[in-house]
């Protein structure tokens, strides 16, 4: 049994973090709520310290130390975790650095867009712009997948601009949707967001009023040369389809569920998913429009219902696995019939996959951190600690149902576990592939983006130290 959870649990992601509960100087107990410091690629925190911004006062040094101890995967105790995490800070700081000085960039690029627009319904060729503009779009995905490789925050000032950009690019495929008006002069989220954003940037320092001059930009192309220049040295992915990511941001790939991804029964749980499904379906009919009508070059964030829906979906649903992953566990620490060392495996594995969740869903739920650190600190064999885990997971998961139902306090998720048709050890080993399995097929779904890509644009990702 051990040599089979040890082989499993080799096959689970590595996520690149590691959360305990953490005994503080003063022998407080802390159990974190942001006990998580990811850890990064060197080469990716070397390069964005050196990236030139236009901030000339600026004070973000990532030192070597510091580079050290932000590649370093485990922070097991109070010190290292405050050394990481002032590390951590540092890094957050200069990705923030780099996206306010692009923001100033992206706003004068709005209006050489409308000019352009403008040129090209006159009849001007688009062949004349088409390296300008694939170099636009190169240096915007840039900044993408800049913040996207920590998980760092992006705006949906960012994903306006970017989709905006995609779509001009292809204006000669696009022209007759682009007869409707102008993209830049409806669209008050992208404006509105830029303008905040900027001024944020310069209450926070990253910025001087200089930017807000209007030759500014166009008087600094040494500045923003070298600024793209130190970019590019971090060899992000560049060349993808970013067709395909705006298929996935209005869920193409989703629209229909030949896997039962969203709606098929989960084995040995009983969920009433009818109610959810009848209204996923509305949502795709109104999103297919959306999407075919091309209204994203107007208005991106017109609606998000459908978003929303499957998202909280798919959160449903990797808590009804995790809940009966625990359930399953729970039933095995009860019997006693297998040796502490047996149990502290699978316990390890179980943590895994929680990590597993934790990173595929970009680190959102502050749920999740609490379960998998008390999960973390709690003694193999510790039942009534185990069994309230299961039942917090388990609520969590009956509150989403619940939302998606309309209602409220009703126990929507049962259990239908029989363990006469094999032992609870083989029982717990395919509870645990359901999960893994579930994770892989999602991320299949969402290739060649991840799902984070979608949580990002929704901006429900909130995470900074």
């Amino acid at each position: 049994m051990i040599a089979n959870i040890c082989a499993f649990s080799l096959c689970c992601f590595a996520l690149i973090l590691n959360i305990k509960t953490i005994e503080s100087a003063s022998n407080s107990r802390i159990t974190p709520a942001r006990f998580i410091v990811p850890t990064s690629n060197r080469r990716y925190v070397r390069t964005v310290d050196k990236v030139k911004t236009f901030n000339k006062h600026s004070t973000v040094i990532i030192k070597p130390v510091h580079q050290r101890i932000l590649s370093m995967p485990v922070v097991n105790n109070i010190k290292k975790y405050q050394k990481k995490l002032r590390s951590r800070v540092r890094l957050e700081k200069k990705a923030r650095d780099i996206k306010c000085s692009f923001c100033v960039i992206a706003k004068s690029k709005s209006g050489y867009f409308k000019n352009l627009l403008e040129r090209l319904k006159g009849g001007e060729p688009l062949i004349y712009n088409m390296d300008y503009l694939i170099n636009i779009k190169q240096e915007t995905a840039m900044i993408v997948e800049l913040l996207l490789a920590e998980n760092f925050e992006t705006g949906m000032w960012l994903w306006s601009h970017f989709l905006k950009t995609i779509a001009i690019e292809q204006y000669d495929d696009l022209e007759n949707y682009f007869k409707q008006g102008d993209p830049y002069e409806g669209d008050n989220l992208l404006q509105t967001g830029i303008s905040k954003f900027i001024d944020t940037c310069i209450g926070e320092n990253y910025l001087s009023t200089d930017v807000l001059e209007p030759n500014f930009v166009s008087n600094a192309p040494s500045v923003i040369n070298r600024f793209f220049e130190d970019l590019s040295a971090i060899r992000l992915p560049l060349d993808r389809d970013y067709n395909l990511m705006i298929a996935l941001l209005y869920l193409k790939p989703f629209w229909n569920d030949p896997s039962e991804l969203l709606f098929g029964q989960i084995v040995h749980t009983d969920v009433d998913w009818s109610v959810a499904k009848e209204l996923y379906l509305t949502e795709v009919a109104k999103t297919i429009e959306f999407f075919e009508n091309h209204t994203w070059i107007y208005t991106p964030y017109e609606r998000l219902d459908h978003q929303y829906l499957l998202v909280k979906i798919i959160d449903a649903r990797l808590y009804c696995l995790l809940a009966l992953v625990l359930h399953v566990y729970e039933k095995q620490v009860t019997a006693s019939h297998d040796d502490p060392t047996t149990l502290a495996a699978i316990k390890d594995v179980i943590e895994q996959v929680v990590q597993d969740v934790l990173k595929l869903t970009a680190f959102k739920s502050h749920f999740l951190v609490v379960v998998l650190s008390e999960l973390k600190s709690v003694e193999v064999g510790n039942i009534e600690k185990i069994k309230t885990i299961s039942d917090e997971v388990k609520q969590m998961a009956n509150n989403i149902l619940n939302e998606l139902h309309g209602s409220s306090g009703v126990d929507m998720l049962g259990f239908t576990v029989d363990r006469q048709l094999c032992s609870i050890d083989d029982l717990t080993v395919r509870v645990i592939q359901n999960i893994t399995d579930y994770m892989r097929e999602l991320k299949r779904i969402c290739l060649p983006f991840e799902y984070k890509w979608l949580l990002h644009f929704m901006d429900i990702v909130k995470w900074s130290a």
